[in-house]
């Protein structure tokens, strides 16, 4: 998610699924909101889904960690790394820039990957959906975010 979404929706989902969720443990213990003890479950389920929800929502932006905001920045830091060291390449041997971008990237413990759709549009050394981090966590949170892109 967007960095400037998750604190925008957090409170309301904390404050949501807190409700269901001590509104279903009273209903566990005899003290019933809705007319059916089912209800009641169903509430403590659905409190859990929320609180999980904005769990995922933290974990997934940069305000809980860096992945795929952080993937672009590693990317444009090896850009810039390999566009110093090597000046005079952009023009006369391009190849190797994208080749020293790429190793750069896999240094930093990418792969190179061309199955996203904007990847497939522009399979280039700079293009940060054409990488995904090696790290099996790391590799899923990113690909759910690229899902979003």
């Amino acid at each position: 998610m967007n960095e400037g979404i998750a604190p925008f929706f957090a409170p309301f989902t904390i404050l949501i699924g807190g409700a269901l969720v001590a509104i279903g443990l009273l209903s566990l213990l005899d003290l019933h909101f809705f007319k059916t003890p089912l209800r009641g479950k169903i509430s403590l389920a659905a409190g859990l889904a929320f609180i999980l929800a904005t769990q995922m929502m933290f974990a997934t932006s940069t305000v809980g960690g860096r992945y795929f905001e952080g993937q672009k920045t590693l990317l444009t830091d090896c850009e810039y790394k390999v566009e110093r060291d090597f000046p005079l390449e952009r023009r006369d041997n391009p190849k190797l820039i994208s080749e020293k971008i790429t190793a750069c990237m896999t240094d930093h413990g990418y792969e190179w990957n061309t199955d996203h759709g904007h990847c497939k549009e522009g399979p280039l050394a700079t293009n940060a959906f054409c990488y995904l981090p090696t790290g099996p966590m790391d590799r899923r949170v990113v690909a759910f975010q690229m899902g979003f892109e």
